[in-house]
């Protein structure tokens, strides 16, 4: 009788134990994939760092030369895997509107035209692209900066986006957020996601600040890359402009010109989309931003 009074409180602790498991595992499955309100406003001592002034406003960017040599491979999930020269490093190069991409850290804000919102991105470092960011595997397990490459005469940051294991927000999922959830925290579909980017992004203003030095540019033009396009997209990074502005003629990349910055980053699987199974959960899509410099004239 003793040892059965042991053996069912034995079993006992065991169900108790496995049924705290379980709602633990819960909570994170909500946490991770449940609805999450994206955060539409900056406290005012961030604002007042991006406030531009005549001291802080960084000069005009000089014209790179364009690149025109084509990528000789490619990485399906990389937008400048492609071994393809770069331009001699000079004073200029790397450098958008007075905004240092070489190994330098940068932060964010964008002013939307819907109402009063504003995103803004932490503090992230930029470092130019070179093939040992992937042959390292640099790219893929340190996830809190950026990659930029030049590509016929324009720049290009290619952000981390998501979460990573730890649940930590990597660099551009605020604005990714933003973008993919409406005010309740649920998915948009499609049509929605592309009205909130075509009413309140395009036409709103980015801020980049390093340092003493802050830049203004203008959204010209958005697109948001479906599961089922991915793959051909991936294939661009080195004529990317002229493809979107070919193939996605509502988005705005004609109007690109030279000095010029995209945004490039991973987004989810939106309402009513068929999941592809050759991405994850996180890279099931991709958003990428156009911004001309603002002159200040």
């Amino acid at each position: 009788m003793k040892r059965l009074i042991e053996n069912r409180s034995i079993f006992l602790w065991l169900s108790i134990s496995l049924a705290v498991i379980g709602i633990g595992l819960i909570v994170l499955l909500v946490l991770r994939f449940g609805p999450q309100k994206p955060q539409a406003s900056v406290a005012e001592d961030t604002l007042a760092r991006f406030e531009p002034t005549q001291t802080q406003t960084a000069t005009s960017t000089p014209r790179p030369e364009p690149t025109t040599s084509n990528p000789t491979q490619t990485v399906e999930t990389s937008p400048t895997a492609s071994p393809t020269p770069s331009p001699t490093p000079t004073p200029e190069w790397m450098t958008y509107a007075g905004i240092d991409f070489r190994d330098k850290e940068i932060e964010a804000l964008i002013i939307m035209n819907c109402g009063e919102e504003q995103v803004y991105l932490d503090p992230f470092m930029v470092t130019p692209y070179t093939p040992e960011l992937f042959d390292s595997g640099a790219f893929y397990y340190t996830l809190d900066f950026s990659m930029a490459w030049e590509h016929l005469g324009f720049y290009g940051l290619w952000i981390h986006s998501g979460q990573s294991l730890e649940f930590g927000d990597l660099p551009a999922y605020p604005l990714q957020l933003y973008l993919e959830n409406d005010e309740r925290g649920y998915r948009r579909s499609p049509m929605d996601f592309n009205a909130h980017l075509q009413s309140c992004l395009v036409g709103s203003e980015l801020r980049l600040r390093q340092g003493d030095n802050l830049s203004l540019s203008e959204v010209v033009a958005a697109v948001r890359i479906p599961p089922a396009e991915v793959d051909e997209v991936s294939r661009h990074p080195m004529d990317l402009v002229p493809y979107l502005a070919e193939n996605y003629p509502d988005s705005g990349f004609d109007r690109m010109d030279l000095p010029g910055l995209l945004f490039y980053f991973c987004g989810r699987q939106l309402s009513g989309e068929t999941f592809n199974t050759n991405h994850d959960y996180w890279t099931q899509s991709r958003i990428i931003i156009g911004f001309m410099p603002i002159s200040g004239d």
